[in-house]
């Protein structure tokens, strides 16, 4: 629905006169804008990402006016997780998903023109799925209808990537911290020195390096009161801040610091210094913390239905030993695109001398993103 909107525009001007006069005239201009309390197709957000080998995925939200969204707190689902014996929890930000989600719209997938997929909301309600799992260089087209709207989206696979690890050295320095302004429970660094062969043309990339650890805890409980003598807790620990200072990694607009990471640092570019060539260059990735012994506080039931409270010696046991991850992600243009706004938006958003920073979006009839990826994964121990 429209609705239209009255401004008055004023415009002053000084008359000269004998007697100094401040006149004005004044002119009506009506403007058109969304009501934000009517519902269009422009409501409906897709998020996605095809990754090469993985099923396919496709989120579908509202889309809500500044300040009328749902809190959303930011996770990394696929990564921040823990688990007690055989049940996993990981975090997602629930209440977001229950409030903003659209769980009752029919979505398809169309690869190559040729095969149609049909996605069906996910047994945990995060999303619409199906079996079919991109390859490179096919073609996917989304739709989604919801409430008589179609709403659509698509994007190609990359190629995959190529990088290798040609050394690595595990530091142990104080300055580190100096140089970097890192903060960290560990002053240990792998430094890694890498080389990308790029295949020429138009290229895209993501570098993600995480430092990782897993480890699981075993805790004694008392049956009367819980029920069960021991339960396994399974923790993930990641970093994925790395540091740089090769001209790959530069982005002259990203003028201020953000999340950890450096002022005018990206991990996403594309291949304008590879020309087609290899790229050799250097990295540093902090070392997760150090694995310790601690202890809980319990409680013990006496002979006479007393209590007294004990510590209970936490059993660990290392389930992922310390690595860093290299993973390079050769992503799609509109990919790219949505990643550099998302960025530039980030150290922006504050700044009240700044243009406004459109998020890009490659959805027609609505919102959000549907980029690709395919990558090439290498895990380094710590020895």
């Amino acid at each position: 629905m429209k609705a239209r909107l009255h401004i008055i525009i004023q415009h002053y001007t000084k008359g000269i006169l004998p007697i100094c006069l401040l006149a004005f005239f004044a002119c009506e201009k009506e403007v058109e804008f969304e009501s934000p309390s009517e519902q269009t197709a422009a409501d409906v957000v897709i998020n996605a990402v095809a990754v090469e080998g993985e099923p396919l995925r496709v989120f579908l939200n509202h889309a809500y006016s500044i300040g009328k969204q749902p809190i959303f707190q930011y996770v990394d689902y696929q990564h921040a997780m823990y688990s007690i014996n055989d049940y996993l929890s990981d975090y997602r930000d629930a209440y977001y998903y229950k409030n903003a989600g659209i769980f009752n719209a029919e979505v398809t997938a169309v690869v190559n023109d040729s095969q149609t997929y049909n996605l069906t909301l996910a047994a945990d309600s995060m999303g619409y799925v199906c079996d079919f799992r991109p390859q490179v260089n096919d073609h996917i087209l989304v739709r989604a209808n919801y409430e008589s709207h179609e709403t659509s989206t698509e994007t190609t696979v990359p190629a995959k990537p190529c990088i290798e690890v040609l050394k690595h050295t595990v530091l142990n320095d104080d300055s580190y911290y100096e140089v970097n302004n890192l903060s960290s429970f560990s002053d240990t660094i792998m430094r890694i020195t890498c080389n990308i062969k790029d295949a020429g043309g138009e290229q895209y990339y993501r570098l993600r390096i995480r430092g990782e650890r897993s480890w699981t805890e075993r805790v004694n409980f008392n049956p009367l009161l819980f029920g069960r003598e021991t339960a396994d807790y399974t923790y993930y620990l990641m970093q994925d801040i790395f540091f740089s200072e090769s001209a790959l990694f530069v982005d002259a607009r990203l003028n201020k610091n953000f999340g950890g990471w450096p002022a005018y640092f990206s991990n996403v570019f594309d291949n304008t210094l590879m020309k087609g060539g290899d790229y050799i260059f250097s990295l540093d990735s902090p070392k997760p913390p150090t694995l310790v012994t601690s202890y809980r506080l319990g409680v013990n039931v006496n002979a006479d239905g007393s209590y007294t409270a004990v510590t209970q010696l936490k059993e660990n046991s290392e389930t992922i030993a310390p690595r860093v991850m290299v993973e390079l992600q050769a992503i799609s243009p509109e990919f790219y695109r949505y990643l550099k706004s998302v960025e530039l938006y980030r150290v922006t958003e504050s700044d009240a001398f700044s243009e406004p920073i459109q998020i890009y979006s490659n959805v027609r009839n609505g919102w959000g993103i549907f980029g690709s990826l395919s990558y090439q994964r290498i895990f380094i121990p710590y020895d």
